[in-house]
Parts: C-alpha cells; sequence; structure tokens
C-alpha cells in the first residue's frame, strides 16, 4: 500500500494540529520530502500556518507540501473508485448520495492518502483531529463483516464459516449467487485494505494528551484502544504545556495538575517514548515551527505489530494493550468471533482457525492479553 521509502505518523488528540504541523516542517527543514495532511474537518494547520486550504496536494516549501482533505468534494471520485475495484452488486450508488456514516470520512480519506504517498514522500505527518472519529474509521471494515454475517454468512476467507451461513438472517437463494460473491469480495477487500494502510512497517501514530486529569482518563482508555484497532502508538506528547518559569498563584493549580498528569503518563505508559508539546500562541507562520519541532523529531524505531497470531502448534491470538484497565476491558465470544470491549470502544476479532469451537481462556501478562486454548 505504501511505498517502501515513506514513513507515515498519524498524530490524534485535541492538539494533533500542532504536533502534525511542527513535527513536518521541522522534517522538511532537515531536507525530507514531507507531506503535510490535514483530515480534521476544520483544519487548523491552515491557521497555524496562515496558508490557504489544499484540496490537493500543495507546495509550501521546497520539501514541504500541505494537502486538506474535503470530504464532501472528494466523497464522489473515491467512492466511484472503490466501486469500481470493489465490484458491489446493483446499481451504482452516487457519491453525493451516500450517507455520512460515522467514520467512513476518514476510512476514505486515508485510503486517498495512500495514493497520494506514492509521490515519493520520505515523510507524511497526518492531523487526524480527535481520537474517536479516527478509532470508529479503523472500526469500519469490521461493522460490514458483521453485517454481512448477519444478513449473508461469510463464505469467504478471511472468516469463512459454513456455521455462519447457515444462521443467516436472508436465505442465499433470495439473490442471485454472483450479487452476494461481490459482496463478500467486498468485505474481504475493505479489510485488506485496512490490514495495509496500518501496515507497522511503515506507519505509527501519536497521541496528544492534555495535562489535565480529564485528558489523562481519556487517555488511559485511548491508549490501549489505538492498539486494539490494529494501530501503534509509538510516543506519547503531553500538552499543551505551561511554561514554567516566574510562579503566578492563579495558574499555580494548572500547574500542579499538569505535573501530576505529566508524571502519570511517565509511569503508566513507561515503555512509550512521552515528549512534552509546551504551550505557545499560533503563529500564522511557517517558520516558528522549525525550533518546535526539532523538539518532537524523534527516531522511527521498528515496531512490532499489536495484534499477533499464531496459528501452529500452540495457536492463540494476543493483543498488547499498553496500559488498559481491568474496569474499561471486556471480552466474549460469538461464534468464530472474539469481541474485545474498552471503555466505549469493542472490536469483532476473528479468531484463529483453530480457536474456534473449543474451550479457550484470556491470559493477561502486564500490558499483554492472549487468548488461547484451555
Amino acid at each position: 500500500m505504501w511505498p517502501a521509502h515513506s514513513h507515515v505518523i498519524i498524530f490524534s488528540g485535541e492538539a494533533s494540529a500542532i504536533a502534525a504541523t511542527a513535527t513536518a516542517v521541522a522534517a522538511s527543514n532537515q531536507g525530507q520530502s514531507t507531506l503535510l495532511v490535514s483530515l480534521a474537518p476544520a483544519h487548523p494547520c491552515v491557521t497555524l500556518l496562515g496558508v490557504p486550504l489544499a484540496p490537493q496536494p500543495t507546495t509550501l516549501t521546497g520539501h514541504l507540501d500541505l494537502w486538506t482533505f474535503q470530504i464532501l468534494s472528494e466523497l464522489n471520485s473515491v467512492w466511484n473508485e472503490l466501486q469500481a475495484q470493489l465490484n458491489l452488486p446493483g446499481p451504482p450508488i452516487s457519491g453525493e448520495d451516500l450517507p455520512l456514516l460515522p467514520g467512513i470520512d476518514l476510512f476514505l480519506a486515508v485510503y486517498r492518502l495512500a495514493q497520494h504517498a506514492r509521490r515519493g514522500y520520505a515523510l507524511i505527518c497526518v492531523d487526524a483531529g480527535s481520537v474517536d472519529g479516527l478509532l470508529r474509521a479503523l472500526a469500519v471494515p469490521d461493522t460490514f463483516r458483521w453485517l454481512m454475517r448477519q444478513l449473508f454468512g461469510l463464505d469467504r476467507g478471511p472468516g469463512q464459516s459454513s456455521d455462519s451461513l447457515a444462521r443467516a438472517a436472508l436465505p442465499a437463494h433470495l439473490l442471485p449467487f454472483e450479487q452476494i460473491g461481490r459482496m463478500q469480495d467486498a468485505r474481504v477487500k475493505f479489510e485488506q485494505l485496512r490490514d495495509a494502510v496500518l501496515d507497522p512497517t511503515w506507519v505509527r501514530a501519536r497521541l496528544v494528551i492534555r495535562p489535565d486529569q480529564a485528558g489523562l482518563r481519556q487517555a488511559i482508555i485511548s491508549v490501549p484502544a489505538f492498539h486494539l484497532f490494529g494501530l501503534n502508538l509509538d510516543a506519547l506528547i503531553v500538552g499543551p504545556l505551561l511554561p514554567t518559569g516566574k510562579e503566578d498563584s492563579a495558574l499555580a493549580d494548572a500547574r500542579h495538575e499538569q505535573n501530576a498528569v505529566v508524571a502519570a503518563v511517565a509511569t503508566r505508559w513507561s515503555g512509550l517514548r512521552q515528549v512534552p508539546l509546551f504551550f505557545r500562541a499560533t503563529p500564522g507562520a511557517i517558520a516558528p515551527f522549525v525550533t518546535l519541532g526539532r523538539e518532537l523529531m524523534l527516531p522511527l524505531a521498528p515496531l512490532q505489530p499489536p495484534i499477533t497470531v499464531n496459528s501452529a502448534n500452540a495457536p492463540y491470538l494476543s493483543l498488547f494493550l499498553p496500559g488498559v484497565n481491568r474496569d474499561d476491558l471486556s471480552i466474549s465470544v460469538s461464534g468464530d468471533e472474539l469481541i474485545v470491549s474498552l471503555g466505549p470502544y469493542r472490536r469483532h476479532l476473528l479468531l484463529p482457525p483453530a480457536l474456534r469451537g473449543v474451550p479457550i481462556r484470556a491470559i493477561r501478562e502486564g500490558d499483554r492479553l492472549t487468548i488461547q486454548r484451555r
């Protein structure tokens, strides 16, 4: 999906635009061909940089391009391309008639982003905006699989199941076999597209945590949820932080709270790199981000997949869920799917064939949850 030389960093959180913009500017200042992408509806990066919207990748400096995804104008063309690839049955559905289901806008944006990546960028920094929107976009293929299973069953991999065909709400003979086959192919294609886009060889995420107790609580759910949906976090950015220096009694409580949050983040996620993001006024220009971005630049260390499956002699499904609270996590099994609920999020994961229809157990060791045979 991604060119072999491109690395993608997806920033999410309330101040993700600052972190993504600063990192992109600093990288381009070092001579790396960089694309800054805004998927957030209001595109705060254009305000930060003092530049106009860029519906297509547009050069800002010698090594820095900007692209602001416009969902309503791009939806029709992206959807038409996907329809042609997926070969969906029935009359063509215009993108102008397509409802903006939760997550579908970001899912289509990431599909388009993978195409722009082929232009040969060394680094792509993505402002994905809110955590909730990003995670629900990553859940779109799972939701499609669930609907297919309930309506028609699953007649091809991944997840092929004769049992689900027998339990389907609509008997197969009610629709032409060719049409059902196309929908099954589309379901598989969606999952393959999501998995390719999240390839940990090239893609990583960084969460910007607001430095107060509400931001910390949100992070306690969000950090493991990123990994649950297959997206590796390689760093946590805490901020914007109030500057240290002359004490101001009016800000003393706020400074005390942010210091407590910084310490809590370092303790709970000691295996993840933490970077401070200090408060600054909106520059409205590119140059000030060079210094700020330098503070956020981190080596792109190799990452392991957050979800691993072993189908050999001792089959298992293993999830890396850093810092997860036991009270936020619950698991159950439905057919050949493992259902993992984490706070407000839920993911349906296909069990490996060797773990279907047999007694299984969940073992938690530190940040890792492993499903295996009893």
